[in-house]
């Protein structure tokens, strides 16, 4: 019996201390605030210093993004090193990379303003959003890499809810299952900012506006105790409502108002960090920097509170959590793949999709080899969106998800300066397939000198194997020589053209064909000497080849990369000569590297310049001169600062130019610019005897989201007097 006793008080002991080891089940709740859940970051380091397990995290729009990837393995310390080495307005757009375009595209980018996709059936769409999330959720499939099969996220290293509204009817929607880079991407789509997450027959978007601060998921999910960090700052004034973004913020508080003073109600342990002065929109690096601060602050702050929270937990003040398991990506950036698979487009276009990505089956490639090929494809603008699934553990099977958008498109342009005043730049495209077949292009062109341009090509995005194109354009052109206005032609002027080769690359573009051109004299106003007598009403035929190489990582204001162009036109009235005699022929080279000195530095040298082969050669295709931008009134204008107007020069005509670049912020720039040419009859003589230009001017400009806006002041040798030139709006 005395040793039955014992044996019972033993193993009542065992019960009693296993009980007594048993610790509260705890959950994290993240509230939702753009940029300002950064601040989270802040408060996660302070609880593991204290050593607070986490069990469960539940959060909406920010909070679940953060919540997601502190889930999956990111510590607080590498979830800080990430949200400062993000490109936030670039993640937070649909833009890509100039780098990544194919050159088609790179010659449409930066030239419309507005570009609306045309549905065959439905006409005219507008976006769900402002933004599809092409680039933000990329960035969740790359942090969430071993998770993206459709998994319960409870099965996480921490388990996982997070919340988003059905537009449909308007409910909230816990996802606990699924795709986890999708479920991040749903709780944070901001109506009318990003598209909407379409998911079986729901349309999700940011949970903010049904539950913002879910402290209610979190304890369904099992927590005992929970911790929330509450980013609100309560409803604004009318000083706060003078911005979309604060507009925005106000709704989704009142619509959800009655849940979230319930959940505050019943949160054991509630921060709300200091962020007055900081929106959902601030995402520059210094405000990320003070707001993961202030997170850490207030959790500091309430230093005292978590310890004693820590004894409800069951634990000791100097005992530790578990280790957070640390994610694996975090150290590598080279994936093992197996069979890759193609979604949303017919088998016919999956082989030259293959080709085009530059990735194979069972090889090795880094995450940069896959972005690349992700942004390429996107960039085609075949595309609404691109994006990849990852299933497997060491050897992955890769998945890209590709949705054809609308092959057909209306866009629009807008230019306004000093030169023509307003300009209008109008255009549609049809096309009945996005990927490869025919395509129809209208363009016309609305200001003093207006045009119209039919353009049809079939073959792919890539490679226009045939193309024909029709312009019809009227010109009413001032002349001048030396500053002086001398002549005014006004006439109309027809081509047509033939393609026989187009090559698109990513970098290069290279085309040959034959042109025929037809000048319908209407008047010569001030009949002067200026012009050769020659000037008449005329037809030509010419073969011609361009090529043009093109690295630029911006078309306006470019900080690296260098821009190569040469044609070369061979010019008769028969097809074999001119007049009688031997054609006349055009060499154009166009050479313009940029180089950065420092961050805030660069230079733009140039050397440009035509040469005229040939005798007789009429005066629609002499050489000119004038202006900042080039082709404005003839193909063959070159520009050069200080010379404010049209001019005609030699034969040969030759010109090196110095621009130096100070950025003064993100897009404001000082630039000064130096210019010299050398002309001559022949080019032989150009460097012995040919005569000299000297210019420049010093000007500002800031690259805006309507294109750029800038003011110059130039003076030449040529043209004594001081000129101004203004621009606002894309070049076209």
């Amino acid at each position: 019996m005395k040793y039955i006793g014992t044996l019972l008080l033993v193993f009542f002991f065992l019960i009693g201390s296993d009980s007594l080891g048993q610790r509260k089940k705890v959950g994290l709740v993240l509230s939702g605030g753009g940029a300002k859940g950064v601040a989270h970051i802040g408060v996660l380091k302070v609880l593991e210093e204290a050593g607070i397990p986490i069990d469960y995290i539940s959060g909406t729009s920010m909070g679940a993004i953060v919540g997601g990837l502190y889930a999956v393995g990111y510590n607080a310390r590498a979830l800080d090193s990430m949200v400062r080495v993000q490109n936030w307005p670039f993640l937070l757009s649909d833009r890509v990379y100039r780098d990544n375009l194919p050159f088609s595209e790179k010659e449409i980018n930066g030239k419309y303003l507005i570009s609306l996709p045309l549905a065959q059936g439905k006409g005219l769409t507008v976006p769900a959003g402002f933004v599809s999330g092409q680039n933000i959720y990329n960035l969740f499939s790359e942090l969430t890499i071993g998770y993206h099969d459709s998994i319960a996220f409870k099965d996480l290293p921490i388990s996982y809810a997070c919340v988003a509204a059905n537009m449909v009817n308007g409910k909230e929607v816990v996802l606990k299952s699924g795709s986890l880079p999708l479920a991040m991407r749903a709780s944070m789509a901001i109506p009318g900012a990003f598209a909407p997450v379409i998911l079986d027959s729901m349309v999700l978007v940011d949970g903010g506006i049904s539950n913002n601060f879910p402290v209610d998921v979190a304890k369904d999910m099992g927590a005992e105790i929970t911790i929330g960090v509450d980013l609100s700052m309560g409803l604004k004034g009318m000083e706060g409502l003078n911005s979309i973004m604060g507009i925005v913020d106000q709704l989704t508080s009142f619509m959800g108002m009655r849940s979230y003073n319930k959940n505050r109600e019943s949160v054991n342990l509630y921060m709300n960090p200091d962020l007055k002065g900081y929106s959902a929109a601030s995402f520059t690096p210094e405000a990320i920097d003070s707001m993961i601060l202030r997170g850490e602050r207030v959790a500091r702050a309430n230093w005292d509170k978590i310890m004693e929270l820590k004894k409800q937990i069951g634990l000791e003040e100097d005992e530790s959590a578990s280790p957070h398991i640390e994610n694996p990506f975090l150290r590598t950036d080279t994936l093992r793949l197996g069979t890759i698979f193609i979604e949303g487009i017919k088998e016919t276009d999956e082989r030259w999709v293959r080709r085009q990505i530059g990735i194979r089956e069972f090889s090795t490639i880094t995450l940069k080899d896959l972005h690349r090929a992700i942004a390429f494809l996107y960039g085609t603008g075949a595309f609404s969106h691109v994006s990849y699934v990852l299933n497997g553990d060491d050897l992955y099977d890769l998945t890209l998800k590709l949705k054809e958008k609308p092959a057909s498109s209306l866009n629009l342009g807008f230019r306004f300066d000093s030169e023509e005043m307003a300009s209008i730049l109008l255009n549609t495209t049809l096309s009945h397939r996005t990927l490869r077949g025919s395509r129809l292009s209208l363009t016309g062109r609305l200001n003093k000198n207006p045009y119209a341009l039919v353009e049809y090509s079939f073959g792919n995005t890539f490679l226009r194997k045939v193309g024909l194109s029709y312009m019809y354009k009227y010109n009413d052109i001032n002349l001048y020589e030396r500053g002086v206005k001398v002549d005014n032609l006004t006439f109309s002027y027809h081509r047509a053209d033939l393609s026989m080769s187009d090559i698109y690359l990513r970098n290069f573009k290279f085309l040959i064909g034959l042109r025929y051109e037809y000048f319908r004299l209407m008047s010569n106003l001030y009949n002067s000497d200026y012009l050769p007598d020659r000037i008449s009403s005329k037809g030509f035929i010419s073969y011609y080849a361009s090529a043009h190489f093109d690295t630029y990582d911006k078309k306006y204001y470019p900080d690296k990369g260098v821009s190569f162009k040469a044609e070369y036109s061979l010019y008769t009235d028969n097809m074999v000569n001119y007049e009688g005699r031997t054609p006349f022929s055009a060499l154009m080279v166009d050479f313009e590297p940029a180089v950065r000195l420092t961050r805030r530095v660069y230079l733009m040298p140039a050397v440009y310049g035509r040469v005229l082969i040939g005798r007789h050669v009429p005066a629609p295709y002499l050489n000119c001169m004038g202006g900042e931008m080039a082709g404005r009134y003839f193909s063959q204008q070159l520009p050069f600062y200080g010379l404010r107007h049209l001019e005609l020069f030699d034969n040969s005509l030759l010109v090196g130019r110095l621009a130096l670049r100070y950025r003064l912020g993100a897009r404001h720039y000082v630039i000064l610019t130096g210019n010299y040419a050398r002309q001559s009859e022949n080019f032989w003589d150009i460097l012995k005897e040919g005569n000299n230009i000297w210019g420049g001017g010093a000007g500002y400009a800031y690259n805006s989201i309507i294109g750029p806006i800038s003011v110059t002041f130039g003076l030449s040798d040529w043209d004594t007097k001081f000129g101004v030139y203004f621009n606002l709006g894309y070049y076209f």
